[in-house]
C-alpha cells in the first residue's frame, strides 16, 4: 500500500525545515539589482527559490518579481535546473516510488489535431513497458491536450499515486495531471496567467522524470532549446551524483515535436538528441554518452490533414484502435485519407524512435569502452517495417514480458 496524505504533508514539512535560514530577499535582489549589479542565480539558489515557494516561505509578489526578472534576463540553464531539482524534491516519495521505464511528459497540447501519441504509449504499454504520461490540462486552454483523449482510449488517469500504481499494474500505462504530484503548479500557472508571462517552470516541469524512469522523452517546439534541454539533464546529472545515495541512471532524448508535443511530425525530417548517464552516488561523479538519431521526412509533399481535424472527437482513437480506420463519420471528411496517413505515420515514428532508445537504454553502459561517447544513427526502413507488424499484431495477444529488444 502506498502511503499518501500525511506523508506528503511531511514530506513538505522536512523541506521548509531545510530551508529556514536562506534569505529569500537576497536572491530577489541578486536578479534585480540594476544593469550592472544584478546577474543570474545559480543552480542552488534556485532551487531554494522555488522550494520556498511551495513551502510558503516566498510569497506570491516575490515568486511573480524573480520569474519576471529572469525573463527579462533569459532564462539559464542552471536556473532551469534549479527549477527541475527544486519541483523533483518536492514531488512526495509514494510518486517516486512507482516504477516506471518511460517517462513521457505531454504538456504542450496540440492546436487542432487528435494527441496520436496516445497509440503509440498504448501499444508499448501492450508490449509490457511501464509508461508515465503527465501532463497540464489547465496550460494553454485553448489547445487539445493529452487529459481530454485518455478516457478515449481505455487509459486511466489518477490523481493520487495509489491510484497510479494501480492503473500501472493492471495496464502499464497512466495519466497524470502535474499538480497532482505537484500541487505548487496550480500556483505557478496562476501567476502565469495573471502576468501573462511564460516562464522557466514551463520547460523545468518536463525536465522533472518524477518517478525516475530509466527513458525521459522531452519536446520543444522554438530553435535551440535541444541544446539547452541537454545542459539541464547534464547539470541535474552532476548534482545528483553528489547528493544522491542511490545509483541512477537515465537516458534523456529530446526533439522538436509536432506543435511542440511530444510526437514526431512525420511531415518534416527530425533530429533526436539524446543524453545517457550513467554514475553511482560514492563516486561523486558520472559518466555519459551522447548521440543522434535521425528521421527522414516520411509524408514528402504533404498537405490538407490539418483542415477538418478540429472536428475529429476523441473517440476517433479508439477506433483507429480496434480497426485500423476512421469511424464511418470521420471517413465522410474530404481529406479523411490524408488525416488517416498523417496520424498513422505519426504513430509509427513516434513507436519507431521510442524502441530505438529503449535498445539504446539496454546497450549503453558507462564502463564498457566499446561503447563510444557520441553516436549518431538514423531510423532504418527496417525499423518501420518492426513497428507495423507490432500495431497489425496488437490485438491478438497481451505481452506478458517487455518487447526485446536488440
Amino acid at each position: 500500500m502506498i502511503n499518501t496524505g500525511a506523508e506528503s504533508a511531511s514530506h513538505l514539512t522536512d523541506i521548509k525545515c531545510q530551508l529556514e535560514t536562506v534569505d529569500f530577499k537576497q536572491l530577489i535582489k541578486a536578479l534585480g539589482k540594476g544593469v550592472k549589479g544584478s546577474r543570474n542565480l545559480t543552480l542552488v539558489e534556485s532551487q531554494y527559490l522555488f522550494a520556498g515557494f511551495a513551502c510558503g516561505l516566498v510569497s506570491q509578489v516575490q515568486m511573480a518579481s524573480a520569474m519576471m526578472l529572469m525573463r527579462v534576463r533569459g532564462e539559464s540553464a542552471e536556473e532551469i535546473a534549479g527549477a527541475a531539482m527544486a519541483l523533483k524534491q518536492l514531488v512526495s516519495p509514494s510518486w517516486q516510488q512507482l516504477k516506471v521505464d518511460i517517462d513521457w511528459p505531454v504538456y504542450a497540447g496540440k492546436r487542432e489535431q487528435l494527441p496520436w501519441l496516445l497509440l503509440a504509449a498504448k501499444l508499448l504499454a501492450q508490449l509490457g513497458h511501464r509508461v508515465l504520461l503527465h501532463g497540464d490540462s489547465l496550460s494553454l486552454a485553448h489547445r487539445r491536450h493529452v487529459a481530454c483523449s485518455v478516457n478515449a482510449l481505455d487509459i486511466k488517469a489518477a490523481t493520487t499515486a495509489e491510484q497510479a500504481q494501480f492503473a500501472l499494474t493492471s495496464d502499464n500505462i497512466v495519466y497524470v495531471e502535474a499538480h497532482d504530484m505537484l500541487p505548487v503548479l496550480d500556483d505557478c500557472r496562476a501567476l502565469h496567467q495573471e502576468l501573462g508571462l511564460r516562464s522557466l517552470v514551463q520547460m523545468a516541469v518536463r525536465c522533472v522524470n518524477p518517478t525516475n524512469a530509466r527513458l525521459s522523452l522531452r519536446s520543444y517546439f522554438h530553435p535551440g532549446l535541444d541544446k539547452q534541454h541537454l545542459a539541464i539533464a547534464e547539470i541535474m546529472a552532476n548534482a545528483q551524483a553528489l547528493s544522491s545515495n542511490n545509483n541512477y541512471d537515465q537516458l534523456v532524448a529530446t526533439f522538436k515535436g509536432l506543435q511542440g508535443e511530444t510526437e514526431i511530425n512525420p511531415r518534416v525530417s527530425t533530429q533526436v538528441s539524446w543524453l545517457n548517464t550513467q554514475g553511482h552516488s560514492n563516486s561523486s561523479s558520472h559518466s555519459s554518452q551522447k548521440g543522434l538519431i535521425n528521421l527522414a521526412t516520411r509524408l514528402e509533399a504533404f498537405s490538407g490533414a490539418k483542415t477538418g481535424q478540429t472536428a475529429l472527437d476523441s473517440a476517433e482513437l479508439m477506433h483507429i484502435w480496434q480497426h485500423g480506420a476512421l469511424s464511418g463519420a470521420a471517413n465522410k471528411l474530404e481529406n479523411a485519407t490524408q488525416i488517416l496517413d498523417q496520424a498513422m505515420s505519426s504513430v509509427e515514428s513516434s513507436l519507431a524512435l521510442v524502441i530505438k532508445l529503449l535498445e539504446l537504454t539496454q546497450t549503453l553502459n558507462a564502463d564498457n569502452p566499446k561503447i563510444a561517447s557520441y553516436s549518431e544513427s538514423e531510423l532504418s526502413t527496417g525499423d518501420y517495417i518492426n513497428v507495423q507488424t507490432l500495431w497489425q499484431q496488437r490485438h491478438q495477444q497481451k505481452f506478458k514480458a517487455k518487447l526485446q529488444v536488440a
